[in-house]
């Protein structure tokens, strides 16, 4: 029997895939604009280590939605290698489709939940993630 966990992964990103897909969206569009649409702005480089991702692919992700009029790149005055990054008018109303995703897929994956399981589950999420994080850094610095 497969491992929970990635069923329910596999499952979660087919879910994204298609409903984003509906706005012409990847996952990873989708991911940037909800961060921009609850941050506001971010540098880019921001973007790719809030993600845990390749800075390439924000990058390609960006410019993706850069082309389509939903983000906004700046270079900083501050420094001319970083670029700050913000939703334009067309993409709040992007960032609104993929809240309104999020939000269903909320409802499907606590059905039957009491409110206190919903935010217990939650707590413990964000315990494991920041203590995987907390290991990648020091894997990190042991090894770099």
């Amino acid at each position: 029997m497969p491992n929970r966990i990635e069923m329910f992964r596999r499952l979660e990103r087919q879910y994204f895939r298609d409903r984003l897909g509906t706005l012409g969206l990847q996952q990873l569009d989708g991911m940037i604009l909800h961060l921009l649409g609850r941050e506001g702005h971010m540098r880019q480089e921001d973007l790719a280590v809030q993600l845990a991702v390749d800075k390439g692919a924000v990058a390609r992700s960006l410019a993706r939605l850069e082309k389509r009029g939903l983000v906004e790149r700046q270079v900083s005055a501050r420094c001319r290698r970083e670029k700050h990054v913000s939703l334009t008018p067309a993409g709040e109303g992007a960032y609104q489709g993929v809240q309104r995703i999020l939000e269903e897929w909320g409802h499907v994956k606590y059905q039957g939940f009491t409110p206190e399981e919903r935010a217990l589950n939650e707590a413990f999420l964000t315990r494991i993630a920041e203590n995987v994080i907390e290991f990648c850094r020091g894997e990190g610095s042991e090894h770099g």
